[in-house]
């Protein structure tokens, strides 16, 4: 009996053990997760723009670091009352640069093209910095002020000729690649009937009561990486002036797990600086993809982006796990 006891109290002991192991473990997981996810937000991912302002005979791609840079580095970097539309840094200037904008030497330039996954990366010793007017400045009259300069690299002229657009290329510029090299998806989008969106609250958009007798609610799915993806739209049919996505009001992305746990939610708004993307599928801009989603990131949680653009800021991700803010791209989107 004192045996069968001893064996009872010995096994409840060890179960006891067990269950706080793991418990820690996915704590430890967790705040792995989080620390990883702290780590890449202070990573820099930048834009890309075409430019074909400057010079019609040659068109080319440019990474705007002006965000990174410290207030008034232009004045530190530039010469004053510059009257070329284009002007590269070379010398001393260019290492004040690198300086300034915290960019080791032994750094490269990693150009992502998410589209098809393929990565491009250059180390920094072979890029030019340049520095160009900006677009809004272009019918200025010189000689021009430093702030009406974007400061940054030119990438080089054949990944122009082999993408032709900006469109689909994130950049980082690190010592190490971010990138997983892993090919995203695009979310193909289909309609649903509003009951099979799952119910996410007393908030959720269906239930949305702001004395408007015009709405429609329109939902959305999309399946991709061993995940769910839904969208719901908040439609305002009142004013038939507007048009397509002007119509939309706010939406709400949700990505649940082959399980149905909720994985991530958001809502988002139409205002004055900020516009919600058609949906893929759902679109008359050809055969455009706008929403993705994959793991992007070495040893990260997976990304979701594309519906969103912005008149004062920047595109970004977010990433899929309850609770994590996203990261803005830099951009460079002044006015």
């Amino acid at each position: 009996m004192k045996k069968q006891l001893y064996r009872l109290i010995m096994s409840f002991i060890t179960l006891l053990i067990l269950s706080n192991c793991s418990t820690i473990t996915k704590l430890d997981k967790t705040e792995a997760a989080e620390s990883k996810i702290k780590v890449i937000k202070d990573l820099d991912l930048y834009s890309v723009s075409s430019v074909e302002y400057i010079d019609p005979d040659r068109e080319f791609l440019h990474v705007s670091l002006s965000e990174t840079l410290p207030p008034d580095a232009d004045k530190k970097i530039l010469p004053a009352n510059l009257t070329q539309k284009k002007y590269t840094i070379i010398g001393n200037k260019r290492k004040l640069f690198m300086k300034l904008a915290g960019i080791p030497e032994a750094a490269y330039v990693r150009i992502y093209d998410y589209t098809n996954n393929q990565l491009f990366s250059y180390p920094i010793s072979s890029m030019e910095v340049t520095a160009i007017l900006d677009i809004f400045k272009y019918d200025l009259t010189p000689p021009y002020e430093t702030t009406n300069y974007r400061i940054g690299f030119e990438l080089p002229q054949a990944l122009w000729s082999k993408f032709r657009s900006n469109s689909g290329l994130i950049v980082s510029i690190t010592k190490d690649n971010p990138f997983a090299q892993k090919q995203l998806t695009p979310l193909d989008w289909q309609i649903i009937p509003n009951a099979n969106y799952p119910h996410t609250g007393a908030d959720q958009l269906s239930n949305r009561d702001d004395g408007n007798a015009s709405k429609v609610i329109k939902s959305y799915l999309a399946k991709a990486n061993n995940m769910t993806f839904y969208v719901q739209d908040y439609v305002d049919e009142s004013q038939p002036e507007r048009l397509g996505i002007d119509k939309i009001l706010a939406r709400e992305l949700l990505v649940l797990d082959d399980e149905g746990n909720t994985l991530f939610k958001r809502r988002m708004f139409q205002d004055e600086g900020t516009s919600l993307v058609e949906l893929n599928n759902f679109h008359d801009d050809g055969n455009n993809q706008f929403q993705w989603a994959g793991q992007l990131f070495k040893d990260l949680p997976p990304v979701v982006f594309g519906f969103e653009s912005f008149a004062f800021g920047c595109e970004g991700l977010d990433f899929i796990v309850p609770d994590a803010e996203g990261i803005g791209f830099k951009c460079d989107n002044r006015h």
